[in-house]
């Protein structure tokens, strides 16, 4: 299956996504196509692929929905994806992998919040797909305009 990309959209056709391009201003030269990927997963708002990208869901057919994640991924995915945060620090890969989450602590307010209107830092201890355990910290910065959810791994 191949990919195209508008600056607001996802296709799986060519035909497709120049018609999407038209409606987001797209220019033709611009549309950014992938060649051999699989669709991986999708929700409602975002898709993974094999390739490793996590792109929008937007235009996607409905009969593409695969679901190869697992419901805490998801969680964790969605957190990111819905903030003002691009991508985690920890890489969406890592994301993908978590097979459930064990504990989630709240650590205390940080000092220093950076000029963000509210900070929160949570501990999370998640078991992976492989059956490896590990730590994320996750960060929430709130201001005037939205939010940020950036995710760390901790070794």
């Amino acid at each position: 299956m191949a990919r195209f990309l508008t600056r607001r959209y996802v296709a799986v056709t060519w035909s497709e996504a120049t018609r999407l391009a038209a409606l987001d201003g797209t220019p033709w030269s611009e549309i950014r196509r992938a060649e051999e990927v699989q669709l991986l997963h999708r929700e409602e708002w975002w898709a993974w692929w094999s390739d490793g990208q996590v792109t929008t869901a937007i235009s996607l057919p409905s009969s593409l929905c695969p679901q190869s994640l697992t419901t805490d991924a998801v969680a964790l995915i969605s957190e990111v994806w819905e903030s003002d945060t691009r991508v985690p620090q920890c890489g969406w890969a890592t994301l993908t992998r978590v097979d459930l989450v064990l504990s989630r602590e709240r650590l205390p307010q940080p000092q220093n919040t950076s000029g963000f209107a509210w900070s929160a830092l949570e501990r999370l201890t998640v078991r992976f797909t492989d059956n490896l355990e590990g730590v994320l910290h996750c960060w929430y910065r709130g201001y005037d305009g939205g939010f940020e959810c950036q995710v760390e791994r901790i070794i």
